[in-house]
Order: structure tokens, then sequence, then C-alpha cells
């Protein structure tokens, strides 16, 4: 056989006393920039000595004379460069634990036991029979390096994972906000890369002790800093930023895997608190009680929806998940009230018989859609908070033979309506936060129906209680000519009611409500009720707004979004201001085109300013505008432009996790004008911003009055 020549030898043992030398001396090295480049070469080049190992073992074993020393040196090359390469890449620190360092060693024994074979497979000591056997040697090494390679970029116990039997879920009144619900997020997003093993960044999320404690970058959250802390900013960089977490190369969280994290800080990080201990309107208990079973939990006997069905009517704005792993029973939440229309609960009639959960919450739902829910004949819980429903449509829900639970939170329903709720017999909870219902009323239908948990938001009779917000009994919030009279009222006797008209806190300075008074002008009204011995209520807040001269008619110059091609232009100019609901009716919302229009007046008038009522709701993708013009002038051909506005940009998600949607002005004013035509324009927002889940899709603009003085 022709003897390879001895430079190459030569070679292999420089490279390997190099090896040897980074080994020993890694703390005390300094690798330069473009020698970082080497070492992140090594995931791409680690699959060449495992090869070469693998076919010089089997080929001395099958075929001696079958280029095995040709093989031999190949393989030691590779891999002693390939070691090389791994000792650059974690001289960069972006590895730490014990995972990392067993690789280390063992890839550099590896290399060491190649060399030494190379070195003596001429020797009449090793002989060809124990060739053999020594050949076992670097390919156990190697695969034992790969296992713990593995534990460094997929986490500990990666390779045997699905042989290990999954813990059970404990029952929903047994879990621990920690353990059952924010850990296995954890788990599955963070953890590889942050064990006891491999430590990147000097984090371990596997000990809450030392997560607590943090990592070389400081501690992952703190509740007094504005956005939370560090985990949460860098769950919200953009997904290109090097500092976004998980790594864009990583599956990302899922907007509920975000809101469990968001909400866990924002109450303490609390690690060993229950579930069931948390208030019943939590986020995370929420989003719990969908996660877990109860102890009680159901059998369903009914068949599973096909899958090709769940798929086609799963989108963005309605999610159709599993009650729980194997059953048939199904979870309908609806999200984006933007989109929400009517005919999607009407969709649903094709796995109607299979929804058992329907999350209906802040969606713009109103009395004519509780015949479509009542068709979902087993339906278990109904989440109705914060909609558009009165109590003349509760009797509707009598059709639901198995309705358990019934969340009708911040809805317009009173006292009168609780009788309804009697005659669902299957009705075992209530929720009625904020809906003003005076405490008798609900004490009297609970002595008719002792099985019915009604729960307001108060569970004590020891302590000091808060009373409800006053009601405000005025439904106008734009002022005309002659005022709007302000009536309210507190449905506790004793009650007295304070106010002010700028914006500031009633409790010092408010005046007394005693009769119903004019407001005339715009104002930011706030109003609280006191009692002796009772807690203060939180503030009801309404804005009066200003409109003195209200055009005479509309015409839009570009269209609006197709959701809202059937309403009128004329609700910009009606004085019936709308609320939250942008579904109402009372709103226009334009997305691809800009908000372009003509106001006209029969006659002239004298303006000096022009306001846009507007609704902010991130999470909806509504923002506000980049630009908004005023136009003036006699006729809609000699216009001229009064002035603009750039309304201010949110530049963090955190914002939309801290703001809840709110009702805005923007308010162009500019010199006295006579005119008889206005145009104005507002553009939306082309591209969402890279940290929205939208990024890249048009935004929307919404109004839904034009107010001119």
């Amino acid at each position: 056989m022709t003897k390879w020549k001895p430079a190459p030898v030569q070679v292999l043992i420089a490279l390997n006393a190099m090896l040897l030398f980074f080994v020993l001396l890694e703390d005390h090295l300094s690798i330069p920039r473009w020698l970082q480049v080497a070492g992140r070469l090594h995931p791409a080049i680690l699959h060449f000595p495992i090869v070469l190992i693998v076919a010089y073992t089997v080929c001395l074993w099958l075929r001696p004379a079958f280029f095995t020393d040709q093989l031999l040196l190949l393989a030691a090359f590779a891999a002693v460069i390939t070691a090389l390469a791994g000792l650059l890449l974690s001289a960069e620190g972006l590895y730490e634990g014990s995972a990392i360092q067993w690789h280390k060693w063992l890839g550099t024994l590896t290399a060491l036991i190649l060399m030494l074979l190379y070195l003596g497979r001429d020797s009449a000591i090793l002989g060809k029979v124990r060739q053999k056997w020594l050949a076992i040697l670097p390919l156990a090494a190697v695969i034992t390096a790969g296992h713990f390679g593995g534990d460094v970029t997929h986490g500990a116990g990666y390779v045997l994972a699905p042989l290990r039997t999954a813990n059970p879920t404990p029952p929903f009144e047994d879990a621990l906000v920690y353990r059952d619900v924010v850990l296995p997020v954890f788990d599955a997003r963070c953890i590889e890369c942050h064990n006891s093993a491999n430590s990147k960044g000097g984090l371990n999320m596997e000990d809450s002790l030392r997560f607590v404690t943090g990592g070389r970058n400081g501690k992952p959250w703190d509740t007094t800093a504005e956005g939370l802390g560090l985990l949460l900013h860098r769950i919200h960089l953009p997904p290109d930023d090097g500092k976004h977490m998980p790594p864009s190369d990583k599956t990302q969280l899922t907007a509920r895997e975000a809101a469990i994290l968001y909400a866990w800080i924002r109450d303490g990080a609390p690690f060993s608190r229950k579930i069931i201990d948390l208030d019943p309107t939590d986020t995370l208990r929420m989003i719990a009680a969908r996660l877990l079973k109860s102890s009680g939990s159901e059998r369903f006997d009914f068949p599973p929806a096909d899958d090709k069905k769940i798929a086609a009517l799963t989108s963005n704005y309605r999610t159709i998940t599993p009650l729980a792993n194997g059953s048939p029973a199904l979870a309908v939440d609806f999200y984006g009230a933007a989109f929400f229309q009517p005919k999607q609960l009407q969709e649903l009639s094709t796995i109607k018989e299979q929804i058992v959960s329907l999350n209906l919450d802040k969606m713009p739902v109103t009395d004519k859609d509780l015949p479509d829910i009542a068709k979902f004949s087993n339906l278990r819980r109904l989440n109705l908070d914060f909609t558009r429903i009165t109590g003349a449509g509760l009797s509707t829900l009598t059709r639901l033979p198995h309705l358990q639970s019934l969340s009708i939170s911040g809805t317009r329903i009173n006292a009168a309506d609780l009788d309804q709720l009697a005659a669902i017999p299957s009705l075992r909870k209530v929720y009625l936060w904020k809906t003003g219902i005076a405490a008798s009323a609900i004490g009297q239908l609970q002595v008719r129906r002792k099985d019915l948990e009604l729960i307001t938001g108060f569970n004590g009779d020891t302590v000091r209680i808060k009373l409800n917000p006053p009601r405000l009994e005025t439904d106008a919030r734009i002022i005309r000519d002659t005022g709007i009279s302000i009536r309210m009222r507190h449905f506790v006797p004793g009650a007295t009611i304070r106010y002010t008209l700028d914006g500031t806190n009633p409790d010092s300075g408010g005046q007394v409500y005693t009769v119903p008074f004019l407001v005339k002008d715009r104002s930011q009204f706030q109003a609280k009720a006191y009692k002796p011995g009772w807690l203060p209520s939180d503030p009801t807040r309404a804005t009066f707004y200003l409109q003195r001269y209200p055009p005479d008619s509309i015409h839009l110059l570009l269209p609006v979004d197709s959701n809202y091609l059937k309403i009128s232009p004329h609700v910009l100019i009606d004085a019936d201001k709308g609320d939250l609901g942008f579904g109402s009716g009372k709103w226009l919302g334009f997305r691809k085109n800009a908000f372009s229009a003509v106001l006209y007046y029969r006659k002239a008038v004298t303006i000096r300013e022009v306001s846009f009522s507007s609704l902010v709701d991130i999470g909806s993708f509504i923002f506000p505008p980049t630009q908004l013009e005023v136009w003036a002038g006699p006729d809609e051909h000699h216009l001229k432009r009064l002035g603009t506005l750039t309304p201010v940009q949110p530049d963090s998600i955190l914002g939309r996790k801290a703001m809840p949607a709110y009702l805005t002005e923007y308010r162009i004013e500019f010199p006295p004008q006579p005119v008889r035509c206005l145009k104005v324009i507002a553009n939306p927002v082309a591209k969402l911003p890279d940290w929205h889940p939208g990024k890249g899709q048009h935004g929307w603009v919404f109004f839904d009055e034009i107010l001119v003085n």
C-alpha cells in the first residue's frame, strides 16, 4: 500500500496540538470577529467527521483493506477541524452549562483518539484485531458528543423525550399558575436554550430560584418598569432584531402564550399561587379554564366534528380548538371586533352539535344574534362580556338545555332581566361584573335559585365594600346649540355623587350632584360615588364634544372598506357618537383607501377648527392616521389647505397590552375662515410595524363624527 507523505501527518499533529491548547486556555482567549465566522461553520461541517468515522469503522470490520487508512486520516482531519470550529463558536459566550462542557471535551477526545489511531495504525502492538475494537472508541465518543450537542441546541433530554411519560395534567381546582400554565410555555419555547445544562446568557429557567435571579443581562422582569422588564421586552422586539426571543429560527410564541407571560408578570410572577385563587375575570384564570379540565369534567356522547370542517371555519379572527385532548367538544373564540359579522355565527351551524364553549368577549354582538347562539344545543359556557346585548334577549338562552356558565359582565342588563336567568335550570354560574345591578335584586334571585352562583366581584360581608360607579343616564355626547342635560343616579341609598368637568379626580373639589344640569361646552366628565363606611367607587367617565356648525351634507370621494358599504356617510355628521363597538353601525372604517370626504353648507359659516372623532384599538389593527388634512373654500373646485396634523403612532406592542381600546379626537385649528365647502383627508397606516402581529398588513382608521366649530 502506498504510504501517505508525512506532511499531512505533521499538519494533523499541529492541529490537534492547537486544539488541546485552545481547550486548556479557552478562558484566556479573545476571538476576533473574522475568526468568529469560522466558528459559526461548526453546525454545517459537524456531520462530515460522523460519516467518516462510521465509514472507517464499517470498512475496518467488513473489508479491512478497503481504503481504511485513507478514511481514518480524513476522519481525523474532519474531527479536529470541526472541534476547532466548535471551540471558536463556544468562545462567543452564547452557550453555558454542563452540556457544552461535555460536548466540547468529547469532541476534543474524538479528534485525539483518531490521530493516535492513525499514528499507530502500523504498530505491531495494535494489530488488526485490536484496531477493530479500538475503532469503536471514536465512534462511541462522537455519538456521545452528539448527544450532548443535541442537549445544547434542543434542550436536555431531547433525544429521549418522546419515550418519557408525560406528567398528568392536574384538575383545574389543583392547578398552580406557574407550574401548569406558565411553565409549559417556557418548556416549549425557552428552556431548550436556558437550562441547567445549557444556560445561554447565564439564564437558567429550569430552576425557579435561579430563574428569578436572571442572567448576565439582569433580572427577567421588573413589575415597576415600563414594559415590565427584560423578558417581555425581548419577546416584543422585531423578529429580525438579534436580541429578539425566541430567536427567529425557532418556533415563535403564539398570541395566547404571549398573553400568558404578560398576565403572569403583570400579576407579580407568582410561583406557588393556585389558579382557583385568581379573580374570576383574571386573564390567567380564563386561559387556564380553557387549558385545564375540572376534576368533574364531563364526558360527551356526541361524535367529533370533521377536521376539514374545523379547518375551513378557522381563521385569524375565529379559532376552534378541542376542549381537551381526545375530546369531541369544541371551544370557539372570536377575536378582532372590527372583523366580526353575525354571519360568522351562522357559519358554525355545521359543527353546532360539538360547540360547548363560545367566547364572544367584546364582540359587537346584539340581541338579534342570540337566536343563532341558541342553536348550539350542547353549549355549556357562554361569554358575552362587554357585548351590546340587553336583557330583552336573555329569554332566548332558555333554549340551551346544558348551559352552565354565563358571563354578561359590562352589558346593559338590569335587575328585572335576572328573572329570565332563573328559567335556565342547568345554569350554575353567572358573572355580573360592572352591570350596576343592585345587591338586593341579586339576593332575591339567589333566594329562588340557591343552586345558582351570581358573581359580582364581592365575596365577603366583613370588609368595606366599594360602591358601584354612578350611572350616567345621558346618552348624547355631542353638544349643539342648547347644550346637553346631565342626569345621574346611584342604586345605593344615601350615596353622594361628586363630579368634575375638567377631567380631574372628583375626590377633591368635585361638585355634589343634586339635580340635572346643562353642559354647553366640550368637557372631560368624571363622577364618583361616596358613602360613609364604603369605599369610593371607580369613576364614571365621559367626553362631551362640541359641534357648532353641523354640515348639511357629506360626500365620500373614496369608498369605505367593503364591510361598511351599507352604512351611510351621514353617520359622520348625525351627532350620534359611537362607542368602542365599531361594528355598531355608527362608524365608518377605511383600510386600503384613505378617508377623503367633502362636507357642504347651504350658507357660508365662519369656522376656526375641525375635529376628527376617532377610535384606536391596536389589537384590532386600528391605528391613529398617519396624517390628517383640512381644506376649505367657497366650493369644491376652489379649496385651499387650512391645516394638517400628524398624530403620534404607538411604538410598542406593550402599549397595546397595557392600554385597552380608546376613543380620541384629532383637532386641527386655523385662523377664522368663511366656508361653504370643506374637504377632510385622513391616511391609514400603509403597513403595520414589525412588532405588531399583523406586521406588513394595512392598518385601519375609524371615524364616527366630523366636528366643525
